[in-house]
C-alpha cells in the first residue's frame, strides 16, 4: 500500500498543473514555452487535429506522441457518430484495448487536473514523453517512527523521497485548455 501511495502522488503531481520547480516539482501542465490550443467548448476531434498539427509544425517525432484524457472527455469522443449513426472512433480489432487518435496511442487518466476558480474547465495533452526528463535526487525511503508515538502506543511510518521533472523540448507537449463538459 505504501509503494502504490507514494506512485500515486508522484504521478498526480507529474501530471498537475501545479509546482514551483524547487520545493515541488512542475507538473505537465505548468511547464513553460509548451503550445496549447484553446478549446472553449467540449473537446472535438478537431480540437485534436489542431494540437496534432502543432506537433507536426514544430518538428516532434510523430510516433512518439501519447494522448492525455480523462476518462470523461475519451468517452465524450467516443461517442462521437457519423450522419449514419456509426461510431467514428474504433478501437484496432488486432491490439487488446489500444486506442488511437490521429495515429497516436490514448492514455486515459483521472489525474489529468481540471482548473480551479470560477468556471472549472478541463484539460488534455499530446505529448511526447520521451521529451521529458525525470531525475531522482533521492532514492525512497522508509523509516519507522517510534519514539515519541511510544508514549501513546503508536507508530509512525516516513516516506522520503526526492524527484523532479522537466520538459527537455517544450514544444513536444501540446495542451488542450478550456475543455467544457455537458
Amino acid at each position: 500500500r505504501l509503494v502504490n501511495d507514494v506512485a500515486a502522488k508522484l504521478d498526480t503531481q507529474f501530471l498537475s498543473a501545479l509546482g514551483d520547480g524547487v520545493a515541488t516539482p512542475k507538473g505537465l501542465f505548468a511547464y513553460a514555452g509548451t503550445q496549447n490550443v484553446a478549446v472553449g467548448g467540449p473537446l472535438t476531434l478537431d480540437a485534436l487535429l489542431t494540437a496534432w498539427g502543432l506537433a507536426l509544425s514544430a518538428n516532434v517525432n510523430m510516433g512518439a506522441l501519447k494522448w492525455l484524457l480523462t476518462p470523461g472527455d475519451f468517452v465524450s469522443l467516443r461517442k462521437v457518430k457519423d450522419t449514419a449513426g456509426q461510431y467514428l472512433l474504433q478501437p484496432d480489432p488486432t491490439a487488446d484495448g489500444v486506442f488511437r487518435l490521429w495515429g497516436c496511442p490514448v492514455i486515459v487518466s483521472s489525474r489529468v487536473p481540471d482548473t480551479t476558480g470560477g468556471t472549472v474547465t478541463g484539460r488534455a495533452a499530446l505529448v511526447d514523453f520521451s521529451q521529458i526528463a525525470v531525475a531522482r535526487d533521492l532514492a525512497p525511503s522508509v523509516k519507522i517512527l517510534t519514539e515519541r508515538f511510544a508514549d501513546y502506543d503508536q507508530q509512525a511510518i516516513r516516506v522520503v523521497a526526492r524527484y523532479d521533472a522537466a520538459p527537455l523540448n517544450p514544444e513536444a507537449i501540446v495542451t488542450l485548455t478550456g475543455i467544457t463538459r455537458a
